[in-house]
């Protein structure tokens, strides 16, 4: 459970810091990093939750 708080807290952070680079240079590939990042950030949360329920599943 820890390390997927810390996963969270890395996302953040990175969105974080793309969110300010991108203020600060107005360049606008870093809003298309922001999307990959969530996107791949759902993807890992979506695939970890299958885990987690096939796991409860067959533990049963």
């Amino acid at each position: 459970m820890i390390v997927l708080r810390l996963l969270v807290v890395a996302l953040l952070i990175a969105v974080v810091a793309l969110g300010l680079a991108w203020l600060f240079t107005g360049n606008r590939t870093y809003l298309g990093y922001i999307g990959r990042v969530l996107r791949f950030a759902l993807v890992v949360g979506v695939i970890a939750a299958l885990f987690y329920g096939v796991e409860r599943l067959v533990l049963r």
